[in-house]
This record gives C-alpha cells, structure tokens and sequence, in this order.
C-alpha cells in the first residue's frame, strides 16, 4: 500500500473555472481556515472538490493541482495577488478598521447599564459558518485541472465514514486524506 497522501479542499467551479481563464503558471485559492496547510510538503497533490454545481454537484473530488506554498495573509491585508477574479468580485476587498472594535458588535463590553455592573451582550449564535473556521488563507497551486470521468475520487474512497459525518462530506478547511490504493 502506497502511503502517498493528498491535500482535499472545497471550493466553488465558478472560481476553478475562473482561475483556468488566468494567464499564470500558479493560481492562489481561497482555502477558508489554514486546516493542514502548514503541514504540507511542495509538491503535494491537492484534490478538489467542487460545490455550487446543481443537479451535477458529486461528493467526489473531480479537479487536481500541485500544492506550492501556503500563501502568508494577515487579516485585514488586501487580498493576496493571483486569486481568481470570480472570488475577488464576489468578496470585497479588506479595509482596515482604524476605529477599534464596533461598540455594537456581538460579544462587545457594554457598562451603559444603570445598574452599576458590566453586562456583555451574547454572541450571536447564528455566526456564519466560515467564521467558525478563522481567518481566511490562501494557497497557491499549480498545474489546476479538471480531473477525467475514471480519475474521480469519491468522498467514501478518501475519507472514513465516521470523518465523513453521513453521507456527503466536504471538507471545510483543507485536510490531508490517504490516497486510496
């Protein structure tokens, strides 16, 4: 058995697709969390699943690439150069918040009670998802490309059913998998 493993990640076709169109040799996707990015080797294979797809949306990984590098990002940072142009338009460009935190937001301090004692407001529970995950990073790979019919890896070859959760799966952050022999 081949102890190879592979980098699974999740992202929209709309943002594959976009980053094919680009001219470059690399390309740098969204990756939501860092997951297992810092444990990566160059040179990795990455394995992506795809979502968004509709009626053709498959708990299979059908695009592959080559993993070089976690791209370094601090929050608050434009974003980082080589990101598709479709990811780009969809989430705007950080702006720097100069002001401190928003005396308004969940989870914030507020003494303006008359009782004399601090109150903190709830989180709100209802946070979006990808919050949950941290910070956005980046990765860049090279050599994207939709993977053919037969080189398809399904979610039940490439992750345990008690990992997987149920039926599908999709990995929220970048995860290493074994590949299937």
């Amino acid at each position: 058995m081949l102890d190879e493993q592979a980098l699974l990640i999740a992202i929209p076709i709309r943002h594959l697709r976009s980053a094919l169109e680009s001219s470059g040799e690399t390309t740098v996707l969204p990756a939501g969390g860092p997951g297992d990015l810092d444990s990566t080797a160059h040179g990795t294979s990455v394995l992506v699943m795809t979502t968004d797809d509709g009626d053709a949306d498959l708990p299979a990984a059908t695009w592959a690439a080559t993993f070089v590098r976690r791209v370094p990002y601090a929050p608050g940072s434009p974003w980082p150069d080589g990101v598709p142009s479709s990811w780009t338009e969809e989430h705007a460009a950080p702006q720097p918040d100069a002001s401190g935190p928003d005396d308004d937001a969940p989870g914030t301090h507020d003494d303006s009670g008359d009782d004399g004692e601090d109150d903190w407001e709830d989180d709100d529970e209802d946070d979006d998802e990808d919050d949950l995950a941290g910070p956005q990073s980046f990765l860049e790979i090279a050599g994207l490309r939709p993977l053919p019919r037969d080189e398809w890896l399904f979610a039940n070859e490439l992750v345990g059913k008690q990992a997987r959760g149920g039926r599908s799966f999709r990995p929220r952050v970048p995860t290493m998998v074994a590949m299937p022999d």
